[in-house]
């Protein structure tokens, strides 16, 4: 019998390592197959067999078997090692043993004339066995929480995460087949050479060797590599550090070098890299944001290569960026890192809500730059807020849908259910039926209508949505009121219909007040036809025209100091955007439109 002692108990290892997958695993136990010279291995996922056909079968253990040289004594020892050195060259941390009893409890190897126990409790066992095993079994048991395999995610996942490797194993013309089972049923096989032929570019970034591996005009993203093998995709790592990808490029790549070797961290899922650099680093070594520049870089002249002008692109993405986000012209300078428009506007946002910080602060007002800020985003806030109008000019041009134009509507100028509108001025949007009602943000509930018009609220004829609204709830502080009603198409509600109803609420409004009136402004919406115009016009209504195919009609009731207004939501849309039109034209003279 042998034995041997880790220098730090097991279990304060484990318990110090982070959370670990049982995908983590298997590709720290299929590497170890790889680095002891395998060519073939299996993984075997063992269920149990009495569970029913359509209920979610768990995994109650795990085998991997391969052919390589097996635990020699060498290997034994490094293995009862922590942080062993033996196969540092290779890009081992002599720590990948111990994520196997992060997920499961017990883990058994069989290998050469040795059989080696691994728990959490106990010193690690190498015992020798009478009967040599032509292959190495490594037997996960018991898993510390239950998981499920889809085959063909984990067969994809497992290509991706050694296609560095593989690619070294094809440039080499060595072949390794991974076979992939449940309860010794082969599912599928991933063989090494069944991978894509890569380019090879050579760079510096600092002082430092770098390798671009990659294949153009391919599925787009990117694999940092350590040791021979991914460590992270790009998608994968953080915002703040990942490379964002030309829009109209698509590319697959593998980094590697020597520094991304040696800053791994233990788990080998990330590396140990800042996002940027905080200061100068005596030891050259390099952050994420200089890193994903020199990979821009290469990228750049990649697509030279092929016939891309990647500075054309990049132009025509900040074009594109300005046009959708007009209001941040002055934060949209440049693009030469080719960010597409997505990823032009996102930057631009925060760094316009970063000079709105730095103007709350009351400490900068004195800063050399105040006064150069203050105006930049007074403009932008400006610009935003027109380009915004717009925006919901636009959206209101496309309501088409009858059913969903009541609800939709209404959100549109003020969103159902608000009792009382407290927030800023972009949430009114009332200046749709008319620039005056901007300032307009308190909206009557029930309760409210009851206690302040009684009358109206005891003679409410509701068959449809009625906001009213004005600029406060106090009695004796209300001068005006929008009552805004919006009919359903439907035949039976004709505009004498509705002008009945809107004479009649505004009289009720008037009622409770004794010796003055309140001004009301009413818009009623209706399914405008040809006999529709004609009521309207014989009943001497006046028009607005629009660029739509109906105007808008409206008329004076100086008795409750009411006027009704007919509207067809795209003549409303129409005349909205006239008015708004003219702040447009001005934005458009100072460059921000064109």
């Amino acid at each position: 019998m042998q034995s041997g002692k880790v220098v730090a108990s097991i279990e304060t290892i484990v318990n110090d390592l982070k959370s670990v997958t049982w995908r983590q695993v298997l590709y720290e136990a299929v590497t170890n197959a790889l680095q002891a010279n395998a060519t073939e291995i299996k993984i075997n996922f063992i269920q149990n067999s009495l569970d029913l056909e359509d209920t979610q079968k768990y995994i109650n253990s795990i085998v991997v078997e391969d052919n390589g040289d097996g635990f020699d004594d060498a290997n034994s020892k490094s293995f009862s090692e922590y942080r062993s050195t033996y196969k540092k060259h290779l890009g081992c941390k002599g720590i990948g043993r111990f994520l196997f009893l992060k997920v499961f409890d017990k883990v058994e190897i069989e290998s050469l004339d040795k059989s080696i126990e691994f728990v959490m409790h106990k010193d690690i066992e190498v015992l020798a066995c009478s009967q040599k095993h032509e292959k190495t079994a490594i037997k996960f048991l018991n898993p510390k929480n239950n998981f499920t395999v889809d085959y063909k995610i984990f067969k994809d996942d497992l290509k991706n995460y050694f296609l560095a490797y593989f690619k070294l194993l094809k440039d080499e013309n060595k072949l390794i087949k991974i076979s992939i089972c449940e309860n010794e049923k082969v599912h599928s096989i991933v063989e090494s050479d069944d991978i894509p032929d890569f380019k090879d570019k050579d760079f510096m970034i600092g002082k430092h060797d770098f390798k671009l591996s990659y294949i153009f005009d391919f599925n787009a993203d990117g694999y940092y590599c350590a040791g021979n093998r991914v460590v992270i995709k790009n998608s994968e790592l953080e915002s703040n550090k990942k490379f964002r990808f030309f829009k109209d490029i698509k590319i697959l790549y593998l980094l590697s070098s020597k520094y991304l070797d040696i800053s791994a961290n233990d788990t080998r899922d990330d590396f140990n890299i800042y996002p940027k650099q905080k200061r100068q680093d005596l030891f050259h070594n390099l952050s994420w944001q200089e890193i994903q520049n020199g990979v821009k870089e290469q990228i750049k002249v990649i697509a030279k290569e092929n016939n891309i002008e990647i500075d054309k692109l990049a132009e025509e993405h900040l074009k594109e960026a300005i046009k959708e986000s007009p209001f941040l012209v002055y934060y949209l300078k440049d693009n030469e890192l080719g960010e597409d428009s997505k990823g032009l506007q996102k930057q631009a946002k925060k760094l316009f809500e970063k000079d709105k910080q730095f103007l709350r602060d009351s400490k900068n007002e004195t800063h050399d730059k105040y006064k150069e800020k203050l105006a930049i985003v007074t403009q932008s806030e400006l610009t935003e807020y027109i380009y915004d109008r717009q925006k919901k000019i636009d959206l209101l041009k496309k309501l088409t849908d009858e059913k969903a134009l009541e609800k939709e509507i209404h959100n549109l100028f003020m969103r159902q259910k608000t009792m009382d509108n407290k927030e800023n001025y972009k949430s009114n949007n009332l200046w749709l039926f008319d620039d005056r009602f901007m300032s307009y943000n308190k909206i009557f509930s029930d309760k409210q209508i009851k206690e302040i018009f009684p009358e109206l609220s005891a003679n409410l004829d509701r068959p449809d949505i009625l906001s009213i609204i004005s600029n406060s709830y106090d009695k004796d502080e209300i001068t005006d009121i929008v009552i805004i009603e919006l009919k359903k198409a439907d035949e039976k509600i004709t505009p004498s219909r509705a002008e009945e109803q809107l004479i009649d609420y505004a009289g009720y409004v008037n009622e409770a007040y004794q010796d003055r009136k309140i001004r009301i402004w009413t818009y009623a919406f209706l399914k405008f036809d040809k006999k529709t115009e004609n009521s309207l016009q014989n009943k001497d209504y006046n028009r607005v025209l629009t660029k739509s195919k109906y105007p808008i009609y409206y008329k004076p009731f100086n008795k409750v100091n009411a006027i009704i207004n007919f509207v067809d939501y795209k003549a409303l849309a129409d005349d909205a955007e006239n008015r708004n039109r003219t702040f447009m034209k001005i934005l458009g003279g100072v460059g921000i439109f064109e």
